[in-house]
């Protein structure tokens, strides 16, 4: 299972990758933290944001649409369910 916190927390890793790469282009070492947050997402993505059926991958838009709509795995077919 899919939980909220798990979803909020991947959006927030992006939110933070894209301000700190936006404040790069004003100081240079912006970029360095930039990277390192999206790094920490995409291995946060590889454990935790994955179809629990099939293990398929789902944007992370997908999974912020599922969080309050019914939504399949795009790979499966099977309910993706975000619990609490």
């Amino acid at each position: 299972m899919i939980s909220r916190k798990n979803v909020n927390i991947g959006f927030t890793l992006i939110l933070l990758s894209g301000i700190t790469l936006s404040g790069g282009f004003i100081k240079w070492p912006f970029f360095i933290i930039s990277a390192i947050f999206l790094f920490s997402y995409i291995i946060f993505d590889r454990e935790k944001l994955r179809c629990p059926n099939c293990g398929g991958f789902e944007n992370l838009d997908r999974l912020m649409y599922a969080k309050n709509h019914v939504y399949h795995c795009r790979h499966c077919g099977e309910r993706i369910d975000i619990i609490e």
